[in-house]
């Protein structure tokens, strides 16, 4: 990673982490009833059990970056993206039946085991479904309450506060398109870029919106971040989708074959299918979707899409995307911080090099 994002990290990432873990206490510290009391505890935990934390320090370093003209708590602001981000994580492990997530279980798996709540009654029905369902829909909530709570100007936490509420109601709908693609026997293109857009897009560019938000950035300003947000959101996925079929297990934190097995229609997919012939099509179609394949089924899939060049146009896809955000840099840097520039530069390095 690049000097400034480490410079980053090595600051605000103890600081994000303390700011949940406190946030998380702060709230069960209210409560009386110790159902809800491990209810929290448990959040907390599937919270703080890791993640890159890539959406609150975007939105740190892009307040900083864009003149921190408002004070308030910005690492308490910080936390409402990433509150989102999991909300997101626990409901989509729920549709797409994950049972694991970052090296461990998903929410919805986890909490199956009703005990963890409430040791001395028996279970209603579906523990885990309705608990996750629950989960989500608490950190989306949590999260908005994060940012109100963060002390920066009214007038300025209403426009991040519309900001994120939009972002939710974009998540939304690219995870609608995401089932809705998962179930039409092969997307275009274009649908699957849309659908990336507003499903991972949508948050990293709220992330660094909100951030140039509460530090009273100008109009130009937030036009750039939103774009850039945008672009670099859907390359991550992208190269996400990559580490989702080709990474190591132990590093990406979920099985090397759960898209697969999920049916997921990834640019990988789509363009490998768009470049088969009937027969490859056909044993594709066999694949995609079957919880029940084997490791000669995943091999199969990795090496036509590699093959057939899908792998190649991905990387380029996405490269693409950071081409277009260079150049974006260059012609606005004037407008920003020049660490922050640097740290832009180096985030849109990082999205395509991961590993994780």
């Amino acid at each position: 990673m690049g000097k400034q994002f480490n410079l980053l990290r090595e600051k605000y990432l103890p600081q994000i982490e303390r700011e949940i873990k406190k946030f998380f206490e702060e709230k069960i510290s209210t409560q009386k009833d110790e159902v809800i009391v491990r209810y929290y505890e448990e959040l907390s935990s599937y919270v703080l059990r890791g993640g890159k934390r890539f959406r609150p320090l975007a939105l740190i370093s892009s307040y900083y970056g864009s003149g921190s003209k408002h004070e308030g708590n910005i690492i308490r602001a910080s936390i409402s993206v990433e509150l989102l981000h999991n909300s997101s994580l626990i409901h989509d492990d729920i549709m797409d039946e994950s049972p694991k997530r970052r090296g461990g279980p998903s929410f919805h798996y986890l909490m199956a085991n009703w005990s963890r709540l409430s040791p001395r009654t028996p279970p209603p029905r579906n523990p885990g479904i309705s608990l996750g369902i629950l989960g989500g829909d608490s950190l989306i909530e949590l999260g908005l309450e994060a940012l109100l709570e963060s002390g920066f100007p009214n007038e300025i936490i209403v426009k991040a506060a519309s900001e994120y509420s939009v972002a939710y109601r974009k998540l939304i709908e690219g995870q609608l398109l995401d089932l809705y693609l998962s179930t039409v026997t092969m997307p275009t293109e274009e649908e699957v870029l849309r659908m990336l857009s507003l499903k991972t897009g949508t948050l990293f560019s709220a992330s660094l919106v909100m951030g140039g938000m509460l530090a009273g950035a100008s109009e130009d300003m937030l036009h750039f971040l939103r774009s850039f947000g945008q672009r670099v959101g859907v390359a991550f996925q992208l190269q996400d989708d990559i580490l989702g079929l080709y990474g190591d297990e132990a590093v990406i934190g979920k099985p090397a074959d759960s898209d697969i097995k999920e049916g997921k229609r990834t640019l990988l997919v789509v363009k490998a299918w768009e470049l088969s012939d009937e027969a490859t099509r056909k044993k594709l179609l066999s694949i995609l979707g079957n919880p029940n394949i084997s490791a000669a089924d995943l091999n199969y899939v990795r090496e036509v899409v590699k093959e057939l060049g899908a792998l190649d146009y991905t990387r380029k896809t996405a490269l693409n995307l950071l081409k277009e955000n260079e150049k974006d840099i260059e012609f606005n840097k004037h407008l920003f911080e020049e660490s922050f520039v640097e740290f832009l530069k180096e985030l849109n390095e990082i999205v395509i090099a991961r590993s994780f």
